[in-house]
């Protein structure tokens, strides 16, 4: 369902409302707990990054679900239950190069220098029958703002009914192709992310045949920003680079906050979870925004703090009418330390 692209000019005025500051603090109904370790960059490490959870709809009391840790070259299947989440086959998303096979162009560094070959840096994930999506941060290294082309791709998973993998992950580089031309945030592909406010992938959604992708950074006046694209462009067969434009959506989210995870309802709206745009001291919390009145951003409450560790997964469980519950994720602790909340939508 393509939606008109807004300009700069059209968001100026509704966006310079400042989002409120939450009265409502979330409080989660239940703990998930990991029933093993999830696989860590080490062998016989436990996952501490994890960056992303999708699921398919539910199979009875279970959900098959892919999960991403942030510093592997893998993702990870899991089955969820009640309370529990239980680690299953991992799926090679890349190897120790590049593969030939990646569709699109290998783009050119944005970046200052040009690094390694190293982890697949996924920072998202997402479901839409019958694939699995993964996306890597597409944002140059934290230290020395090194240009990896293992980070620059997004990848998908195809599998079955009941989650089970058909074939190898396909690759793609034609999302660099869109955030090149992506409208404000454009100027911040290829900045440094701590003191460049440079753009980086925390998030993708899908909904109606269309991807959404959520940019932790650039954070301006108050603004996050999602991108909306077509998927099928982006695993057209080929080398060609990708030629559409993506649609740039704009909202107030408050100062220096940007998206951390999102995910998609079954009208469309979309979950958006916030927090810092870098390290900044600011809350984290959740948005419900409708891409079609991006100017109106519901606040449905803030986090409560956690040591040590960032709020990086957001992934619905059950819509009923006028109830969600959905799960938080968190990078920086063991296997996510997944905790299960409900609100009232409005």
């Amino acid at each position: 369902m393509p939606r008109l692209a807004l300009t700069s000019t059209a968001l100026a005025a509704a966006l310079l409302l400042v989002l409120p500051a939450s009265a409502k603090t979330l409080k989660p109904v239940r703990n998930v707990e990991a029933t093993e370790d999830f696989a860590g960059k080490k062998p016989d490490k436990a996952a501490k990054d994890v960056s992303g959870l999708a699921c398919l709809p539910a199979n009875g009391e279970e959900r098959h679900c892919l999960l991403a840790n942030d510093e592997n070259r893998s993702a990870q299947f899991a089955i969820l239950t009640k309370g529990r989440i239980k680690p299953a086959g991992i799926v090679e998303l890349i190897g120790e190069r590049p593969s030939p096979t990646t569709l699109g162009a290998i783009p050119a560094s944005p970046c200052a220098t040009v690094g390694g070959y190293g982890e697949f840096d996924g920072e998202g994930v997402a479901y839409a029958s019958p694939y699995f999506y993964v996306a890597g941060s597409h944002g140059c290294s934290r230290n020395g703002s090194e240009f990896r082309l293992s980070s620059f791709q997004l990848a998908r998973i195809k599998v079955d009914t009941a989650g089970n993998p058909i074939g190898q992950a396909e690759l793609t580089y034609r999302l660099s192709d869109l955030l090149r031309r992506a409208g404000d945030v454009a100027p911040f592909f290829g900045k440094r992310l701590t003191d460049g406010n440079g753009l980086n992938i925390e998030g993708i959604a899908t909904a109606h045949e269309r991807l959404w992708i959520g940019l932790r950074a650039p954070s301006l006046d108050g603004r996050a920003f999602l991108l909306e694209t077509n998927p099928d462009e982006l695993f057209a067969p080929g080398n060609e680079p990708a030629q559409s434009t993506p649609t740039v959506i704009a909202f107030s989210a408050g100062a220096n906050r940007g998206v951390r995870d999102l995910a998609a309802l079954r009208d469309g709206r979309l979950l958006v979870l916030i927090g810092p745009a870098q390290e900044q001291d600011v809350p984290y919390g959740l948005l419900l925004l409708d891409p079609a009145a991006p100017q109106s951003p519901r606040d449905l409450g803030t986090l409560a703090p956690s040591k040590d560790a960032k709020a990086e997964v957001v992934t619905i469980l059950e819509e009923r009418p006028g109830r969600l519950r959905f799960l938080i994720g968190y990078d920086g602790v063991k296997n996510g330390r997944f905790q299960e909340y409900e609100l009232q939508l409005p």
